[in-house]
């Protein structure tokens, strides 16, 4: 190959200071030859596993895996593997997730903290295990985090809403103690002041997570005595159940009443009616916070940058049109 063995290790390390084409090169005869790297041999030579705890509420959740894949693709760039565990928005089993992974002897951890208690992540604050809060925060520790700009996200949603003609909008949200829930909250709040609008807490249903939950709370709003003419979304499996409570009630969307989701899933432009959401970058938010513990790792468990708010954007689609004359 013409390259040194250091040149070859250095390589399949993914370091930064190997040329792009040398390391395909590298890349590619290593493929040819079936080369394994042999982590536990690394690990006894650095007293590194070099691997990377993931903990998230629910993996089967769709936008849980289009994060996770994105926190793979960048652990891998870093010759990381990650191990990963479920939470079901439970914070008896986000203890027993860190136990496993400090039983595991992860180098670092990326998680999705259920929020009902804080008690995991203060002992995180006190121990000496690298971490990065990924898609949730608490604003008053100092945690680092890789959170999406939410306040922003309610914003545009109501906002366009708003724009569409609408004056009767609800939010189906997901639970206060949950950090993106209240930050798009607020962000539908701010529409709604920002047009001069009040905020009626009969225009709310709180605590919103799966499809169920968006079907319920829907069939809630529509038994109120004045409906909404317009809903915005916790998320998008909260909007499908919203949409599906909404149909039964022999409503038709936008027609009769707009919707609109939270995190452009890759079905939403597939629906029968496609969802008109705002689009978080999932992958990019699973390798930013990798990128933010890589960081961390190789400087002793410090990082020059304590949080990242990624920005979002309003995908307009079908679901939502202006009040029917």
């Amino acid at each position: 190959m013409g390259v040194s063995i250091n040149t070859v290790s250095r390589a399949l390390r993914g370091k930064r200071d190997v040329s792009p084409a040398t390391k395909a090169r590298v890349l590619e005869a290593a493929r040819r030859l079936g080369y394994r790297p042999n982590k536990l041999a690394r690990g006894l030579r650095s007293t590194k596993t070099w691997n990377l705890g993931v903990v998230v509420s629910d993996i089967a959740n769709p936008f849980f895996a289009a994060v996770v894949k994105g926190v793979e693709n960048a652990a891998r760039t870093y010759g990381y593997t990650i191990i990963l565990k479920e939470t079901d928005e439970s914070y008896e089993r986000e203890e027993e997730a860190l136990r496993v992974m400090v039983a595991e002897q992860v180098d670092g951890l990326l998680l999705t903290p259920a929020q009902s208690q804080r008690n995991t992540v203060e002992t995180l604050l006190g121990g000496d295990l690298p971490f990065v809060l990924l898609g949730r925060y608490f604003s008053d520790l100092d945690a680092p985090y890789v959170v999406t700009d939410d306040v922003r996200g309610g914003f545009l949603a109501t906002e366009h809403l708003l724009g569409l003609g609408h004056r009767n909008i609800a939010h189906v949200a997901g639970p206060m103690h949950i950090s993106s829930a209240r930050d798009r909250w607020a962000g539908f709040i701010s529409a709604l002041r920002a047009n001069h609008l009040p905020v009626r807490k009969d225009r709310a249903v709180m605590g919103a997570v799966r499809l169920e939950d968006g079907h319920r709370a829907a069939q809630e709003l529509l038994g109120r005595r004045v409906q909404p003419t317009a809903i915005f979304c916790y998320s998008d499996l909260v909007a499908f159940g919203v949409m599906r409570a909404v149909s039964e009630a022999g409503l038709r969307i936008p027609e009769d009443m707009a919707i609109v989701g939270y995190d452009d899933m890759e079905f939403c432009a597939h629906a029968q009616v496609p969802l008109t959401t705002v689009r978080i970058p999932k992958r990019a938010l699973g390798e930013k916070a990798v990128e933010m513990l890589v960081s961390m790792l190789r400087n002793g468990g410090q990082t020059g940058t304590r949080s990242a708010r990624l920005p979002v954007e309003l995908v307009i689609r079908e679901s939502a049109r202006g009040v029917m004359a």
